[in-house]
């Protein structure tokens, strides 16, 4: 059985789409990196520990209710 494919060479035009492709995600990603900078740019250092201090109670309570859920059945 074979697990690991060969992988054929991209033509010219395979290889100029791709890299117009992995451009234009590159674009995006700092066109919406520089989005949100600018929105949280005047959040203090405290309101970011308050929400990480929230995200993580809230999650670890579900997880922990998860864990209730599968030894109780």
């Amino acid at each position: 059985m074979r697990l690991r494919f060969k992988e054929k060479p991209l033509s010219v035009g395979q290889e100029k789409l791709a890299v117009r492709v992995a451009g234009w995600i590159l674009a995006m990603q700092r066109k919406t990196a520089d989005f949100l900078n600018d929105r949280t740019a005047k959040v203090s250092a405290k309101t970011w520990l308050m929400l990480l201090m929230g995200f993580c109670g809230i999650t670890g309570t579900y997880l922990i209710y998860l864990l209730a859920q599968v030894f109780r059945n």
